[in-house]
């Protein structure tokens, strides 16, 4: 009960001084798919700090399909089939937590069977980004072994030292695959609203990938020019459900435990409230929240 309790506490974020412009909005080719892997439902005190623990938030683990004429990519990968087998080598209270956790899931489809959705084979894929590397997000991908996955340098350093026997916050088989087969993202692009650097995915603006330190070292924000002229922000885990960011809120304490630098993720949620501000007409996309994926994608899977 005391455990239960506290997932709900949190600190308060403050107001951020200053304001931020919106966010750069170029002309698109770019035509994007919803990957959906698994559903569930979250206590909203335990996905928003100060949230009602009895009442339930619609949950998804979620991925985006984009499709280009300079080719397919795939942004996150969902829970891999074979979770259980990698739960193997984690012992103790993490173990069991994740373990538990995994079980409010119930798997919509595997990746192979999510990007068939999307008119797509997995050889089609030019590869894949990683928002990071925890096992809801990374997972998925070992399903798909032939896809290179593109990640920042400290999300494949912390798999290098758990693949060496090292602690760290990515499962010990999905950070042997993320060794074998990650690619170093180098954000050798300009600042982009807040964002200090950018990789241009396809060079012409409809998908920049941003560096978004906090939840991970490594984390990652994906912005993308909708061929209908909506932009979209993925943001990763940075915050779970929407009101994370309207209303400057952690995660509940619980799922902030997971949260490599409390500073970090504070810092990238005063940001994304001042874009929501600066911004309204933005659409931030939490990886988790499937009332914001419903309201982008509507009846459909995708937007072409």
């Amino acid at each position: 009960m005391l455990l239960f309790l506290l997932a709900a506490c949190g600190h308060h974020i403050p107001e951020p001084t200053g304001a931020l412009a919106p966010l750069p909005a170029p002309a698109s080719s770019l035509a994007v798919c919803r990957a959906e892997f698994a559903t569930g439902t979250l206590p909203k005190g335990m996905v928003v700090a100060h949230g009602a623990l009895k009442v339930d938030v619609p949950s998804t683990q979620s991925g985006l399909v984009l499709l280009h004429p300079d080719g397919a990519w795939l942004v996150d990968g969902g829970m891999a089939v074979g979770f259980e087998t990698s739960m193997r080598e984690v012992k103790g209270l993490v173990g069991f937590a994740m373990r538990e956790a995994s079980k409010g899931w119930t798997r919509a489809g595997t990746p192979e069977e999510v990007l068939g959705r999307a008119g797509l084979a997995p050889a089609m894929l030019k590869g894949a980004i990683l928002s990071h590397g925890h096992f809801d997000h990374l997972g998925g991908l070992l399903d798909l072994p032939a896809v290179p996955i593109w990640a920042p340098a400290q999300e494949l350093e912390e798999a290098s030292a758990v693949a060496a026997g090292g602690k760290g916050s990515i499962l010990p088989a999905e950070a042997r695959a993320l060794v074998e087969r990650g690619r170093a993202i180098s954000f050798d692009g300009p600042a982009v609203g807040p964002y200090p650097a950018s990789w241009d995915l396809y060079g012409d603006g409809s998908a920049v990938i941003v560096p978004m330190p906090g939840h991970t070292a490594g984390s990652v924000g994906t912005l993308l020019r909708l061929p209908d002229g909506r932009r979209v922000f993925h943001v990763g885990d940075t915050v779970w459900v929407r009101e994370g960011y309207e209303a400057r809120e952690p995660k509940g304490w619980l799922a902030s435990s997971f949260d490599s630098s409390r500073e970090g993720t504070d810092e990238q949620i005063q940001r994304l409230w001042q874009l929501h501000q600066a911004d309204p007409e933005l659409i931030i996309l939490p990886a988790h929240d499937r009332r914001q994926w419903e309201a982008l994608f509507g009846a459909g899977d995708c937007i072409r």
